[in-house]
C-alpha cells in the first residue's frame, strides 16, 4: 500500500480515479486543480498526474513538484494524454514515468517496488 497524490483537472473525474486506486489498496489524496500547486504538507510515495485534460497544467505541477530537493526522489507518473503531446513531456521530464490508465496499477507497483520502469 502506498500514499499517492493523484492530480486531475476535474473534481468528479478525480474522485472516480482516486476511488479505483483506493480499491487497489493505496491511500490516495486526490487534488482537482484549476491552477496553482497541489497541497504539499505530507509527502506522498508517488505523484500521479493525469494528462487527459489540460496537459500544460500537468506539466506545471510536475515542474513545481520537482523543484524542491526533498521531493525529487518521489516518482512522478503521467497517466493518459494525447500521445502526440506526450513526446515533449518525455524530453522535459526524463525521470518521469508515462503510462496508459489501464497500466497504472502495474506501473505503480513496479515504481514503488524500486524497480526500473520504462
Amino acid at each position: 500500500m502506498a500514499n499517492l497524490l493523484y492530480v486531475h483537472w476535474n473534481e468528479q473525474e478525480a474522485a472516480v480515479f482516486a476511488a479505483a486506486l483506493r480499491r487497489a489498496g493505496h491511500r490516495v489524496r486526490h487534488h482537482a486543480i484549476q491552477g496553482g500547486a497541489p497541497p504539499g504538507d505530507v509527502l506522498p510515495d508517488a505523484v500521479v498526474i493525469s494528462l487527459d485534460r489540460l496537459p500544460s497544467h500537468g506539466r506545471e505541477v510536475a515542474r513545481w513538484f520537482s523543484q524542491a530537493k526533498k521531493r525529487q526522489s518521489i516518482p512522478v507518473v503521467f497517466v493518459g494524454g494525447d500521445p502526440r503531446k506526450i513526446s515533449a513531456f518525455r524530453d522535459q521530464f526524463p525521470r518521469a514515468i508515462f503510462c496508459a490508465a489501464a497500466d497504472l496499477p502495474d506501473v505503480l507497483s513496479r515504481a514503488l517496488g524500486r524497480g526500473t520502469v520504462s
